[in-house]
C-alpha cells in the first residue's frame, strides 16, 4: 500500500518489478551441497474435500516441482493444524516462491470463502541426501 504525503507524492517502501529475495548458498564455504525442507503449518476451517484439493493444487503449483517433492497431509479435521512440506533439491531457493505460494493460497481461500491460517512456516537447510531420501519415500 502506498501512502500519499501532503504534496501528493507517495512515500514508503516500494519494490522494483521482479525484486528477488533468495537464500545465497552459492557463496558458502567449499560450495556445500544442500537443499531445503520448507514446512508450512496450516489450519483449515473447512471440511470440504474439493476446497482442500484446490489448496493442495495451488500449493504445489507455486513451487513447480514434481509430485514426489511434496508431503501433504490428508484431509484435516476442522480447526486442526496440518503440515505441508516441500523438499527443495534445486540450485538456489528464491524466497519470492513463498510469496507466490501464499498469494495462490489466498486466491483459493477467497474463491472458496474459506478461512486458512498460516500458523508457522520454516525453511530448514538439509543435506541433499536427506532431501533425496524424502523424495524417494514419496514415490
Amino acid at each position: 500500500m502506498r501512502v500519499v504525503n501532503t504534496r501528493g507524492d507517495w512515500i514508503g517502501l516500494a519494490y522494483w518489478k521482479g525484486c528477488s529475495y533468495r537464500v545465497d548458498y552459492f557463496s558458502t564455504p567449499d560450495h556445500w551441497d544442500f537443499g531445503f525442507e520448507v514446512v508450512y503449518r496450516l489450519i483449515f476451517y473447512t471440511s470440504d474435500i474439493r476446497s482442500i484439493e484446490k489448496f493442495r493444487i495451488a500449493f504445489k503449483k507455486a513451487f513447480g516441482l514434481s509430485e514426489e517433492h511434496y508431503e501433504v497431509e490428508q484431509v484435516p479435521e476442522i480447526g486442526n493444524s496440518v503440515f505441508w512440506r516441500v523438499y527443495w533439491d534445486r540450485g538456489g531457493f528464491e524466497l519470492n516462491l513463498l510469496e507466490k505460494c501464499e498469494t495462490k493460497l489466498n486466491k483459493v481461500a477467497e474463491g472458496t470463502n474459506t478461512r486458512v491460517v498460516v500458523v508457522e512456516m520454516a525453511i530448514i537447510p538439509r543435506s541433499l541426501d536427506y532431501i533425496r531420501q524424502a523424495v524417494e519415500a514419496n514415490k
